[in-house]
């Protein structure tokens, strides 16, 4: 499956702050603030920026609750084994599936050549969420960089006080001070996402993250319930380093017969129509219709489509729908779920 390349999509993500924001640094100043923001060396300077990593575990965290609410125990909970002690073990049972990574390590401790050449057999037998962001036992779909501060930013930070509340008196608790530096409101940020060998439930994924994001119902950062975290993102229509803006989908040139498994300009093909084999867990029918023709253009060895406008509100909407069916129908993976006896 990784060998070859049967679709890709990618653009880019505009995300600007609509409240203070901070993603620590993990270190305190010696005489400034006890919580600063994460810096990097570019452009000659040191320069605020969201860590791609944390970004992803924000979109994974939020595709997570989601899928739960649609359906329970159909995600698994990536971090059995690192609980701590006092846990309610059944209560999270009751949501997630044991994780992915620990059931395939388990597996592998008898023939671990076996579970590492069967590719297939790994990624049909992960939840939804591993299958697009990845596990121990699989490489994610999706790729999401770093997002730096755009050109027409310029980088505000402000300094905010926090305090301890004495839970006796109700007022401030004498040594509890501590001290922010945040970035201020209207600061913008870019960041590329890729993601290959889609399905098209998982662009319906996608779409619900970056729509909630537009909507500004997903905070990231630290002191979320302080009110800081709180952005704005959609997707760029601007052209970036001479490639096009929007939402823009590849799939390699097909141009000698046989020329049955071209996609038509009124369809998108997810990785299952592609395969049409059923393999890897996927379906033949992988596919959405589109209610405008979208046509393609020659790059290299890929066909490029972009979806924009319309187009774009068309393919969010038909693949969120897909995405809904999917999860709401999803079905107990094959493979021993052994956690569940401990």
């Amino acid at each position: 499956m990784l060998k070859k390349l049967m679709n890709e999509a990618y653009f880019t993500l505009r995300i600007t702050t609509t409240g203070p924001l901070l993603i620590r640094s993990g270190r305190a100043t010696v005489i400034g603030p006890d919580m600063t923001p994460v810096l990097t060396f570019r452009n000659n300077r040191q320069e605020i920026f969201l860590p791609g990593s944390s970004l992803k575990g924000v979109f994974r965290s939020h595709s997570e609750k989601v899928v739960c609410s649609l359906k329970s125990h159909v995600v698994c909970y990536p971090f059995a084994g690192n609980e701590d002690k006092g846990v309610d073990l059944t209560a999270r049972r009751k949501d997630y599936r044991d994780s992915c990574g620990a059931v395939f390590t388990e597996l592998a401790r008898g023939d671990r050549a076996k579970i590492d050449e069967d590719t297939e057999f790994v990624y049909a037998n992960s939840c939804p969420a591993c299958r697009l962001f990845g596990s121990t036992g699989f490489i994610g779909r999706i790729a999401i960089g770093d997002a730096y501060l755009t050109p027409d930013s310029k980088p505000i930070t402000e300094q905010r006080d926090g305090v301890g509340i004495d839970r006796l008196t109700g007022g401030a608790s004498h040594g509890a001070k501590f001290e922010l530096e945040v970035v201020s409101t209207g600061v913008s940020f870019e960041t590329d996402i890729h993601i290959r060998n889609f399905e098209i439930w998982q662009l319906g994924m996608l779409f619900i993250v970056l729509q909630d994001l537009e909507d500004e119902l997903i905070r990231i950062g630290s002191g979320r319930s302080r009110g800081l975290g709180q952005v704005k993102a959609q997707i760029s229509e601007q052209e970036h380093d001479r490639r096009p803006g929007g939402f823009v989908v590849s799939s390699i040139r097909n141009d000698k017969p046989p020329r049955e498994l071209d996609e038509p300009p009124n369809e998108l093909w997810g990785l299952g129509r592609w395969l049409n084999d059923g393999s890897y867990g996927t379906r033949i029918d992988d596919k959405v219709s589109l209610p405008q023709p979208v046509a393609r253009s020659p790059r290299g060895i890929r066909n490029l489509r972009t979806f924009t406008g319309e187009a774009l509100d068309n393919l969010r909407t038909a693949s969120i729908k897909q995405f809904t069916e999917r999860m709401q129908n999803w079905q107990e993976p094959k493979v021993p779920l052994f956690l569940k006896s401990r």
